[in-house]
């Protein structure tokens, strides 16, 4: 059996805003693999994705990321305003397609600045993931503590959500949260074992 194609590489990589924040760190990942990366708040989960959505520098090391469609979902989001816009707006300007999922379909006609901030969490994820869906290449999707802000009404949906991704794409996540690690199966790895010691 053929190894699935990397999609990405990262070697020594040193991450920040002008000056040095995180590595170096060493990060390989193939095409339909799933990757979820634990890790205490402040050590570095989240830059780790800003840097690989082009959010923040790459300082030194390589970065080699193929010709893939990047989904990024930033762990806070300020909903539009003050424009009355719903659920529907915010998949078309995410370019997206509307899941068949019923939880979310009843989100859609809703006005984004009437949701709750768990409603407008899977709303937002679920937007991210369908417009992985429409790219017509391969997905790197990256996910930024995507159970923040769910309540019980929506958590099982946003697990729903994430169990549906494509085998094709391919998925980096970060979360803490132990009790949505364990609704979706996946294996961790902690932010530790990706950094070169020092």
């Amino acid at each position: 059996m053929t190894e699935a194609p990397c999609l990405l590489e990262c070697s020594a990589l040193v991450m920040g805003f002008q000056r040095p924040l995180l590595g170096p760190l060493n990060l390989r990942m193939h095409q339909g693999e799933r990757r979820l990366i634990t890790g205490p708040n402040g050590s570095g989960k989240s830059l780790l994705l800003q840097t690989l959505a082009g959010r923040a520098q790459v300082l030194s090391g390589d970065m080699h990321l193929a010709d893939a469609a990047l989904s990024y979902l930033a762990q806070e989001h300020p909903r539009p305003s003050p424009w009355p816009l719903s659920g529907y707006d915010w998949f078309a300007a995410m370019q997206a397609t509307t899941p068949d999922l019923p939880a979310v379909q009843a989100l859609l006609g809703k006005r984004l600045d009437r949701l709750s901030g768990g409603q407008w969490q899977v709303l937002r994820l679920a937007a991210v993931l369908q417009s992985a869906r429409t790219a017509g290449r391969p997905g790197l999707i990256l996910l930024d503590e995507p159970s923040n802000h769910l309540d019980a009404e929506v958590r099982a949906t946003a697990v729903q959500l994430i169990q549906r991704i494509p085998a094709t794409s391919t998925l980096l996540m970060t979360s803490h949260d132990e009790n949505f690690m364990r609704a979706l199966g996946f294996t961790a790895t902690p932010m530790e074992q990706l950094l070169e010691p020092a």
